[in-house]
């Protein structure tokens, strides 16, 4: 890489405006060493450049130096106060840092200074700890997002980030509105039918929502050959066993549920090919335990911004394990558990059953008292033989209520999850599941209902 010399410094400003776009396209293609490299050679030719400062700061906190990057964005406020960008910027140091209370107030400055800050009232709604503050925030991003898509020239970024902050603060027919406009004029982005899917499902329109989400089928590009990410049992269990930990600080009793009580019960830890942990907590008459509340009291978790106190149910990423937690409640001598209370969304019913301590792998564990009738309701009769395609959310005979249309929705989309992390057998297993017949973009012929298989 060329050096930046002090005579360097001296030539027109372009040439200096030209290394900076260098840098920063080193920066979104990731190589953060050698935009860091490039960005400190041009801050010391020429020092106090804002533009060449705000890039460094921004690498540096990328690069996980956020008290070095803290020290540039406050260079940078001293001369400009109002800079909106050096503000977010700031405010995610000091949350990295563990300042929560000085990071919102700087995310709100953010947003006084210009109220089309939409990243910092998305910040405001990641870590505030008050609900009502968070709605408000999660409002103030949708609106500064909306007023930003029908400036001209606004791109297809912001107007993604719009649907998304839509759905964040639950007005899926908003952000189906805005969506079909999408769909129309730009034809087969995946990324704008995946929201409208999700819109649509997110309004109870399953049927629609399947409509859509089997143009991806076609939109998505063949995937390249890879090896599918592979999941650390590991791993998942020292992360099993933090969020139990947090939940029982709380005073909420948990045990493993769903395919995590299967691969423990199984064979004594999770599932090699699994892809999340399973949690499950009852959930009393009233509504609780707040399991919003317990996690967003965590600095290091933050859960999905369209999660609410009340939810039955909650998925997160957590150390890069995904992490789902299902509320059940007790209803005529059975207990359901499902993603939403939206009806015919994915819903399950188990008989009901009291909790007991069983040892997996040397060490206790809270499980449901009659585990292998659970798994058999779950999985059916085969639960002991392994599948490591099946779906509970399409298969499971424990499925409850649900609306074919949904569980081919949950079909397509888990399908296409697959086929972009190279498991193009475990995508077709996924769509071979789907109540309604799909086709495989690849052959384009129609792939029958596979026999319901009882085992995860």
């Amino acid at each position: 890489m060329e050096e930046i010399s002090r005579s360097e410094s001296q030539e027109p400003h372009n040439v200096r405006l030209t290394s900076l776009r260098r840098a920063l396209a080193w920066l979104k293609a990731g190589h953060l060493d050698l935009a860091m490299d490039l960005l400190q050679k041009l801050a010391d030719a020429a020092p106090g450049d804002p533009q060449i400062g705000y890039a460094l700061a921004a690498t540096r906190l990328r690069n996980g130096q956020a008290s070095e990057a803290l020290k540039c964005f406050n260079s940078l406020l001293k001369t400009d106060p109002g800079h909106t960008g050096a503000l977010q910027g700031r405010g995610l140091c000091l949350h990295s840092l563990g300042d929560r209370p000085a990071a919102l107030d700087t995310f709100r400055q953010a947003v006084s200074a210009d109220p089309l800050s939409w990243r910092a009232w998305q910040s405001i709604a990641d870590i505030t700890p008050y609900e009502d503050d968070r709605i408000h925030a999660l409002e103030g991003a949708a609106d500064a997002l909306r007023v930003i898509c029908q400036t001209e020239g606004s791109g297809r970024n912001a107007f993604i980030a719009a649907a998304e902050a839509l759905l964040n603060a639950r007005k899926p027919g908003r952000a189906t509105h805005l969506l079909e406009s999408g769909v129309s004029e730009g034809g087969n982005d995946p990324a704008v039918i995946r929201l409208l899917a999700r819109s649509l499902y997110h309004q109870g329109r399953f049927a629609d929502a399947f409509a859509i989400a089997t143009r991806l089928l076609n939109a998505l590009p063949a995937a390249a050959a890879q090896t599918p990410a592979a999941f650390e049992p590991g791993h998942a269990t020292n992360v099993l066993i933090e969020i139990q930990s947090l939940l029982s600080a709380a005073g909420v009793t948990s045990f493993l549920a769903a395919g995590t009580l299967l691969g423990f019960h199984r064979s004594g830890g999770p599932l090699p090919h699994d892809r999340d942990i399973d949690i499950g907590v009852f959930r009393d008459p009233q509504g609780g335990p707040d399991i919003a509340g317990i996690l967003r009291a965590h600095p290091g978790i933050l859960i999905p911004a369209i999660s609410r106190p009340g939810d039955r149910y909650f998925g997160l990423m957590h150390r890069g394990i995904a992490v789902d937690i299902f509320l059940h409640d007790e209803k005529d001598h059975h207990l359901l558990c499902g993603v939403s209370a939206l009806p015919g969304d994915i819903q399950w019913r188990l008989r009901a059953f009291t909790l007991k301590t069983a040892s997996y792998g040397g060490r206790d564990w809270t499980i449901p008292s009659e585990p292998e009738l659970y798994l058999c309701q779950s999985y059916g009769p085969g639960w002991q033989t392994p599948d490591p395609g099946f779906a509970s959310a399409i298969s499971s005979p424990a499925l409850y209520n649900t609306d074919p249309f949904a569980r081919s929705y949950y079909a397509i989309i888990r399908a296409c999850r697959a086929r972009a992390a190279g498991d193009p057998a475990k995508a077709s297993a996924l769509l071979r599941q789907s109540p309604i017949p799909l086709p495989w973009p690849e052959t384009g012929a129609d792939l029958p209902p596979a026999d319901t298989r009882p085992s995860d």
